[in-house]
């Protein structure tokens, strides 16, 4: 294997399945295998004229489409690295990460350069929750946009120029070889705005990951696979597969819905969030998924037993749903079956067996560590990484399976006693009436030690005191009976903020709210 043989294998696929459909996506032109091949060539072609150099950081802001395939993979085959930029940050964590990146070049959408210039938008988004980072002021880098320039926005080049210039040319410039160890790709990880965190890929750890979660999906030439992220999107194009990339803004649950069926989606991909949402939406409209779906692949986020026998009861007989367990820094790590997390009756949460070429072993104070081909080269700034220490306290059971007890950031120390909340939410998940939980814990000055906050979004209809009677007695003494030490002093019926793209309940936002409430409260 050549640290560039990523881009030749997809090139290859390219050229054998040439009049495929490879992308798609609501209101975009699809592109056929022959037309995405000569456009990542013409674009890797234009940014090298334009001054790119082997090795060149690339912050890159462009939502999932078309184009955003086509120039991240001319950016690889140019020789480029892509940082991915996350358009959801504030002033103080771009500062901060721009710093640590220190990129040449800035990619994104013409809309945030323009939103970003001014004040008034800044701060409609920021009360909505999204902090646009500021792209439109900054300075020392060369900026290309993707659309039609927009008020405000600086003067930049039109990436989609980079394609659509001379096409009877075609140049085929070769692709720009790497070390082993050089970088490929920079991915900016959980971190406080001053000591940001930022994992380096290297094109071998970016094909190992692509190859194995190429073995979990199993894909075929003729399949239609439903998904945003790369590391799905790649085996796709690998297998000659028809990628179907959602819209740009985030769909609903009924028109999701219509776009599996529409596209006969063989293969879909969903964060927490998404499928929490799609799930009650067949619940309330008493639909089901299409029977076309052959597996749906749940990441991000741990998938509790109460969900998945909801998700179990609108799906075809067929489905297969299959939980990846991964992280930024090595992908995918294990793969557990509804079947298998529904049978499961231990505590804490099954993420499965380790996939083939990962390696872990668990510390004594029950951090999980791991090793593969697909791990990352390291932090950036930092020495290289022969091992990932996860942050996640596990155990393995009689079978040899991972099971999830709780994050290690996230545990609540009560009275010498050790709270992991992954432990207890799935089976306070199965008191009927609750939709998601979240265990929280926030330190009390009064006491001298933690109190614990049980934050429960409850299914549409639910009466609330009532619920709370219902939960007071099954963690006591009920079918969601917990350890007495894990017993919560508060109940705090809310909707659970999520974070990122990934849709993960944010639990430092959570708890804010917890203590700012409880603070109302006691006054």
């Amino acid at each position: 294997m050549t640290p560039d043989s990523l881009l030749q294998r997809i090139e290859a696929s390219a050229q054998r399945h040439e009049k495929r459909c490879a992308l798609s996506q609501a209101g975009a032109r699809s592109l056929t295998y022959g037309e995405l091949l000569a456009r990542v060539r013409r674009a890797a072609c234009g940014l090298t004229a334009l001054g790119l150099q082997p090795g060149d950081r690339v912050l890159f802001g462009v939502r999932p489409g078309g184009d955003a395939v086509v120039l991240l993979l001319a950016i690889l085959r140019a020789g480029g690295v892509v940082a991915t930029l996350d358009l959801g940050m504030g002033d103080e964590t771009f500062a901060a990460r721009r710093a640590l990146i220190n990129p040449r070049w800035v990619i994104a959408e013409s809309i945030s350069y323009a939103l970003s210039a001014r004040a008034w938008p800044r701060r409609l988004l920021r009360a909505r929750g999204v902090a646009l980072p500021p792209l439109a002021r900054l300075t020392g880098v060369q900026l290309l946009r993707v659309g039609r320039r927009w008020p405000g926005v600086p003067r930049s080049i039109d990436a989609r120029t980079l394609w659509r210039a001379d096409k009877s040319a075609a140049p085929c410039a070769p692709i720009v070889r790497r070390g082993p160890t050089d970088a490929a790709a920079i991915v900016c990880t959980s971190g406080t705005a001053g000591a940001p965190k930022a994992a380096v890929h290297s094109t071998a750890s970016l094909e190992a990951m692509v190859d194995g979660i190429a073995a979990q999906l199993g894909l075929t030439e003729g399949d239609v696979v439903y998904a945003r992220e790369m590391h799905l999107v790649i085996p796709a194009l690998l297998a000659g597969a028809r990628v179907v990339i959602p819209p740009r803004r985030r769909p609903s649950p009924w028109r999701t819905l219509r776009l599996l069926g529409a596209t006969q989606s063989t293969h879909a991909s969903f964060v927490a969030g998404e499928a929490h949402a799609l799930v009650a939406h067949c619940e309330r409209r008493r639909a089901r998924l299409p029977a076309t779906l052959r597996l749906m692949l749940l990441s991000s986020a741990p998938a509790h037993p109460p969900f998945l026998a909801r998700l179990r009861r609108v799906m075809a007989e067929a489905t297969r749903v299959l939980c990846v367990y991964g992280m930024t820094e090595i992908l995918p790590v294990a793969t557990a079956t509804l079947e298998e997390k529904l049978a499961f009756d231990e505590p804490g949460d099954l993420v499965g067996a380790l996939v083939p070429g990962v390696h872990g072993h668990v510390a004594d104070d029950g951090e999980l560590h791991l090793r593969g081909p697909g791990l990352f080269t390291g932090y950036l700034g930092a020495p290289p990484s022969a091992e990932h220490a996860t942050g996640d306290v596990v155990r393995i059971d009689a079978r040899g399976r991972i099971v999830l007890l709780g994050r290690k950031k996230d545990m609540i120390i009560r009275d010498g006693f050790n709270i992991y909340p992954e432990l207890y939410e799935p089976t306070i998940e199965g008191v009927p009436g609750v939709r998601r939980c979240a265990l929280v814990g926030w330190y009390d000055e009064s006491a001298a030690d933690e109190r614990v906050a049980l934050v429960v979004e409850p299914t549409p209809g639910t009466d609330e005191r009532a619920l709370e009677h219902r939960l007071h007695d099954a963690l006591r003494n009920g079918s969601g009976r917990i350890d007495e030490a894990a017993l919560p002093d508060v109940i705090v019926f809310t909707s659970l903020p999520l974070a990122g793209r990934s849709s993960k309940i944010d639990k430092h936002a959570l708890r804010v709210q917890v203590e700012r409430r409880v603070a109302c409260e006691s006054r």
